[in-house]
Formats: C-alpha cells, sequence, structure tokens
C-alpha cells in the first residue's frame, strides 16, 4: 500500500497468517498475508476477491498483542498479478484468551 502519509497511525510491518470470515463467521480467505497493521487498521493479501466496504473478521496472532479477533471493513485494494493488497478500518478488537 502506498500514501503513508495519509494514514492516522504508524503501521508496523509484519509478516504472519491470518484467518478471514464473513460477518457470519464462515471462512472466506483459504491463504491470506497480513503485511502491516497499526491500532486503526491493517493490509493483508490473498487472491480472494473482496468489495470495497465488505465488512469481514479476521483472527491473527501478533507477538506482542497475542492472539487477536478482528471486525474490520475493507476501504481500499490494490491489485497486484498473482494476489490483491487490502486495506481495512477496525471496528472492533477483541483479545482472545
Amino acid at each position: 500500500m502506498t500514501d503513508k502519509e495519509n494514514r492516522r497511525a504508524p503501521r508496523q510491518s509484519h509478516n504472519s497468517v491470518v484467518e478471514i470470515y464473513d460477518d457470519a463467521g464462515h471462512s472466506i480467505a483459504e491463504v491470506a498475508h497480513l503485511v502491516d497493521f497499526s491500532n486503526v487498521g491493517a493490509c493483508f493479501s490473498t487472491p480472494k476477491v473482496f468489495a470495497i466496504g465488505q465488512r469481514i473478521r479476521l483472527r491473527l496472532r501478533l507477538l506482542r498483542e497475542g492472539r487477536l479477533y478482528i471486525r474490520a471493513r475493507i476501504i481500499r485494494a490494490e491489485k497486484k498479478t498473482n494476489t490483491t493488497f487490502y486495506g481495512i478500518e477496525f471496528e472492533q478488537v477483541h483479545e482472545v484468551g
């Protein structure tokens, strides 16, 4: 993702797998990679196609924050050759025990 000067919070690079679910809790992406994250949003890449404005749920594990369950909205997409990079805005973040 580009336009770093427009971000509301600093992002940290990250390279881990993220699980993505629809609003009903059904898995909707077999492969997704977390690219970076902040306290207000994140970027992930996947070959799966999502719509701008689509609401999703994610589960991921970060070393400092632990396991997180996140409700988010897709706010941007940048298509590359074999994948798309999606920017998301967090709506709710919960730590998973």
